[in-house]
């Protein structure tokens, strides 16, 4: 399975001083705070569901409560990195759906560009969606944007800039210790 994104949110506590987004743009009537942005060097899968607008067809589900070991908007093409955004809703915001919309360069068989898929969250719960690097036709480099949606409204997106192993040095010594990139 190509992707991992997490779709089930599990119940939190808001966490403290959100990160902000350093390309999104501010969308009127926000009603979502990004909580991170980055890189996760490895995740556990929890099950799976289907989501047809994805490449594979379905999308794994990992834990909510799994933090960011890198903020950052360069990622590494590498086997096993995750990176995406954790986020919540404002209070008062109450329970909806967002649609996850992943655009990146073309990919696969039939050069796909878009994937998409549906996550729930409450108010007071965080969702975390990641898309993880498992088979080399995904390792596209260039830009990548995750957008959330609600009702056709775009209301956040987070630009990622995907590069070669060795233009993200600072990521994989996060990931792998000095000695990988030494």
């Amino acid at each position: 399975m190509s992707r991992l994104f997490a779709l089930v949110a599990a119940a939190l506590a808001v966490l403290p001083a959100p990160v902000a987004a350093e390309t999104a743009p501010s969308y009127a009537h926000d009603p979502l705070v990004l909580l991170d942005h980055g890189v996760i060097c490895q995740v556990t899968t929890q099950g799976a569901r289907p989501a047809p607008d994805t490449l594979m067809g379905e999308i794994n589900l990992i834990d909510q409560s799994r933090e960011m070991d890198v903020t950052t908007r360069v990622v590494p093409a590498k086997a096993g990195i995750s990176f995406g955004i954790k986020f919540t809703l404002r209070p008062g915001a109450g329970a909806r759906d967002m649609n996850v919309i992943v655009t990146h360069p073309p990919m696969g068989p039939e050069g796909i560009t878009r994937e998409s898929w549906t996550a729930p969250i409450a108010e007071g719960s965080s969702s975390l969606n990641l898309f993880t690097f498992e088979f080399p036709y995904e390792m596209v480099p260039g830009e990548w944007v995750m957008a959330l949606e609600a009702d056709g409204e775009r209301l956040l997106e987070q630009r990622f800039e995907v590069v070669s192993e060795l233009a993200a040095p600072a990521v994989l010594s996060v990931c792998y210790g000095q000695d990988f990139v030494s």
